[in-house]
């Protein structure tokens, strides 16, 4: 599969894991998703999404109960990729490996809060409440093998999504944050 039909594939498969996941409504544990090519099998380039095992207890620590504040979800995935890139990283592999194609992608999918002024006008234009304590979102972050970054977007009580992919992210974007962690496996897994 070429890059230029790579990135479209990724696309549409993202676009609809976060339509199921809008189905199954807001307040869900974030998920670590692979993104497989199926070729092999099909003969017409279609992909599937398949879950990392994780122990979704790691998840949990979003919500400590006691707490005034809830500890953000991209900790969790930093104590994942810390595991997944050393003492697991032989799981990993194997894991994909036993998979019906290679991996593509990489995705993070999780909820949160967009405090940010940006994601205040985004949610005013789309007529939804803005406060400041921030706006829920889901995001669905995504790396592939071509370096792409993939963002789709729902905010909380939208009925559409914001879909962004860059074929050469700059490096704030590209370095840091979930786009880190997640280039991060992906390499491991290639390594």
């Amino acid at each position: 599969m070429n890059p230029e039909r790579r990135a479209a594939a990724i696309t549409a498969a993202l676009t609809a894991v976060e339509a199921f996941a809008d189905e199954r409504g807001w307040d869900a544990l974030p998920a670590l998703l692979g993104v497989f090519e199926s070729t092999a099998h099909t003969g017409v380039g279609s992909l599937y999404v398949d879950e990392l095992p994780i122990d979704s207890s790691i998840w949990r620590m979003h919500t400590m109960p006691g707490a005034r504040a809830t500890v953000p979800y991209w900790l969790g995935l930093r104590t994942i990729t810390a595991v997944m890139t050393t003492a697991k990283a032989p799981e990993l592999r194997a894991w994909t490996r036993a998979q019906i194609g290679p991996i593509l992608a990489l995705a993070f999918l999780g909820e949160g809060l967009d405090t940010s002024e940006s994601g205040r006008r985004d949610a005013t234009a789309l007529g939804l409440p803005s406060t400041d304590d921030g706006i829920p979102v889901r995001a669905l972050t995504a790396c592939d093998v071509d370096g792409r970054h993939y963002q789709v977007l729902r905010h909380r009580g939208a009925a559409t999504i914001t879909s962004v992919v860059l074929d050469d992210p700059p490096a704030e974007i590209r370095d840091r944050g979930i786009s880190a962690d997640v280039r991060r496996l992906l390499s491991t897994i290639h390594a």
